[in-house]
């Protein structure tokens, strides 16, 4: 079956639209993921959210998950893709890439 692996390569912050937008003195990079963690899909589809993986996070990446577990294509390119979550002061870059499991 075809799932997907996911790797955070990146956890980025921008200081400057915290401190303009954020009403929290210690907001910082994403408290929930670090740089190289892995997480693997799962259930009988191989596109459920990983065990621990952020649940906005997911929601931002699961059309390309889905995509790329079944077999599909993401901007035209298969098995590998980058792509990150939706936080806009403190994004989350992902690689996914399908793999096949035993």
């Amino acid at each position: 079956m075809t799932k997907c692996k996911i790797t955070v390569l990146k956890r980025e912050f921008y200081p400057d639209l915290a401190k303009e937008y954020i009403p929290f003195p210690d907001y910082g990079p994403c408290h929930m993921m670090k740089e190289g963690d892995v997480f693997l899909t799962g259930g009988p589809f191989g596109n459920e959210k990983p065990e621990g993986f952020c649940s906005m996070a997911w929601q931002a990446i699961a059309l390309h998950a889905t995509s790329l577990s079944s077999g599909g294509k993401v901007f035209g390119i298969d098995s590998v893709h980058i792509v990150c979550c939706n936080d806009g002061v403190r994004p989350v870059i992902f690689r996914i890439e399908s793999y096949q499991d035993e």
